[in-house]
């Protein structure tokens, strides 16, 4: 008769196993690339003297093991965003963890404050001026007309805004990409109309650049030059698919148009 033992993890193993992976949901969660997010989690547990754990993470579910008789953690990543001031964060926390200039105890509170500061959203007003100023820039990189900075102005924030509302209220993909889309390509074609001299489709491309999967694209390479291809895979269709919806949205309007 076979007999297992079953292992009863303390509340030290616990801890470690909440900070640890806290770190990789937080990083996860804010857009970062599975190398990091494996290399910070192994860091942490070496640092803390469990040389021997194992981390898989995907775009929807970390695992992770502390040692192999310790119970498996595995979590499901339901939200995605791109926030890179979180992950410097957690970054620093687990820097200063390695250092030992951070306890357990204080690590824990750090990423649990990170992490519930992550649900409070930015003004609207905030990202209004910050999407506009992007599709300024990008109006001047391609030698835009200066006629076309009011019709890229207003394009380009409104359409970001109605991503960022209806993202906030469906908690869907692709869908305010698509709406979003629509808008730039309506804005751009009324703002041509009514102020002409310049190009539409230089307006359509500074417009849309806020709402470019710009930061999944990049991710996506930095996992296929870290081997994980199941990252990169899902990445790569997730980007594609955007950028699909976006190019629709914006064609919608030109054919009707």
């Amino acid at each position: 008769m076979t007999t297992y033992t079953q292992n009863i993890e303390g509340y030290d193993e616990r801890l470690i196993k909440d900070v640890i992976v806290l770190a990789g949901r937080i990083l996860l969660e804010s857009g970062a690339e599975a190398s990091r997010v494996e290399d910070t989690m192994t860091r942490i547990s070496t640092t803390l003297g469990y040389t021997e754990s194992h981390s898989f993470v995907t775009n929807t579910v970390i695992n992770f093991v502390l040692h192999n008789e310790s119970y498996p953690r595995i979590f499901r990543i339901k939200t995605r965003d791109t926030n890179l001031h979180r992950i410097s964060r957690t970054n620093e926390v687990s820097r200063q963890l390695s250092l030992g200039n951070l306890s357990l105890e204080d690590a824990y509170q750090e990423l649990t404050q990170i992490h519930t500061e992550q649900s409070i959203n930015h003004d609207l007003l905030f990202k209004f001026i910050a999407s506009a100023i992007i599709s300024i820039s990008f109006l001047y990189l391609q030698a835009g007309h200066f006629v076309d900075v009011i019709s890229t102005l207003v394009a380009g924030s409104f359409g970001y805004i109605v991503v960022e509302i209806l993202d906030r209220k469906l908690h869907t993909q692709f869908i305010p990409e698509f709406m979003g889309a629509l808008v730039i390509g309506l804005f751009a074609v009324t703002g041509h109309y009514f102020i002409p001299g310049g190009s539409i489709s230089t307006i359509i491309i500074a417009a849309v650049m806020p709402i470019v999967p710009g930061v999944l694209i990049t991710n996506a390479i930095q996992d296929l030059f870290a081997g994980h291809m199941l990252m990169f895979t899902t990445k790569s269709l997730e980007a594609l698919v955007t950028a699909f919806g976006i190019g629709a949205g914006v064609g919608t309007i030109l054919i009707i148009f």
